[in-house]
C-alpha cells in the first residue's frame, strides 16, 4: 500500500460541512506551473508521515472526526488507491476525494462520498500543463465530468484562475461543461512558491476576476468565490 503522504490531523477547510482529516498523496501526472504543492508532485516532500500512522491516528480518532480528504498531488496515480479508500471507509469515515479529472475510470472506484475535481483550463488547452503528453487527455477530462455529475455524488468542480492558463473564453467552455453541477468554485491565484519559479506573479485584477464570475453566474451555475 502506499507509504507515506502528508497529513493534517484537523481541517474545517478541505472537506465541506465536517470536521475532518486530510491526508496529501505524492506524485501527479501533470504539471500546472502555478501548483502551489511542487515537493508533492514531484515526489520528493520532506514533512511526510508513514501511512500506518496515518491509520492509526484516524483509527483512535473516528468518534472525534467525521471525514477524511483524500487529496494530492494527484491521489488517483496511484494503483492501491481503492485500498486506502476501503481501510478508511472501514472506519467509519465519510470519504472526499479531490482530483484533476484525468483518470475516469478511477474516480468512482474509490467509493467516495464527496469529489472535487479541478477544472484547470478549457480541455483543448491542457498542453499547456508541463509534462502532458497524453493526446486524449481533453476526452478524460470531459468524461470525468460526465461521470461526476451523473453519479448521484455530492460534487464540485474548482479552477484556479490562473492568468495564461485560464481566462474568461476558458470559462465559458468549462461551464458548458460542468452545467448542472451543485457547485462550481473559483479559487484566485496567489503568488509564491510554485512548481514553475518564473510563473506571473500578477493575479487577475479585481474586475477580471468579477468578468469570469459574471460569467458563472449568467451560465446559472451555483458558484463560490475563494481567495486562494
Amino acid at each position: 500500500m502506499i507509504r507515506e503522504a502528508g497529513f493534517i490531523k484537523t481541517t474545517l477547510i478541505n472537506y465541506p460541512g465536517k470536521v475532518a482529516a486530510a491526508i496529501f498523496l505524492p506524485g501527479c501526472n501533470l504539471r500546472c506551473p502555478y501548483c502551489h504543492n511542487p515537493e508533492l508532485v514531484l515526489n520528493h516532500g520532506e514533512d511526510m508521515e508513514d501511512m500506518e500512522s496515518i491509520l492509526r491516528y484516524l483509527e483512535k480518532r473516528k468518534e472525534l472526526l467525521q471525514g477524511v480528504c483524500i487529496s494530492g498531488g494527484e491521489p488517483l496515480v496511484h494503483d492501491d488507491i481503492c485500498e486506502l479508500a476501503e481501510r478508511i471507509k472501514a472506519m467509519g469515515y465519510a470519504l472526499k476525494l479531490d482530483t484533476n479529472g484525468t483518470f475516469p475510470d478511477r474516480i468512482l472506484s474509490v467509493k467516495p462520498d464527496y469529489i472535487a475535481m479541478d477544472i484547470k483550463t478549457a480541455p483543448e488547452k491542457y498542453s499547456l500543463l508541463l509534462g502532458n503528453s497524453d493526446p486524449s487527455l481533453a476526452e478524460k477530462i470531459i468524461e470525468s465530468a460526465d461521470i461526476i455529475k451523473k453519479s448521484g455524488i455530492h460534487h464540485e468542480f474548482r479552477t484556479t484562475l490562473a492568468p495564461g492558463i485560464v481566462g474568461a473564453d476558458d470559462i465559458k467552455k468549462i461551464c458548458d461543461i460542468i452545467k448542472g453541477t451543485e457547485l462550481y468554485v473559483l479559487a484566485g491565484y496567489v503568488p509564491g512558491h510554485t512548481l514553475d519559479p518564473d510563473f506571473t506573479q500578477f493575479p487577475y485584477t479585481a474586475e477580471q476576476y468579477d468578468k469570469m464570475a459574471e460569467i458563472v453566474r449568467n451560465a446559472e451555475i451555483p458558484l463560490k468565490m475563494r481567495n486562494n
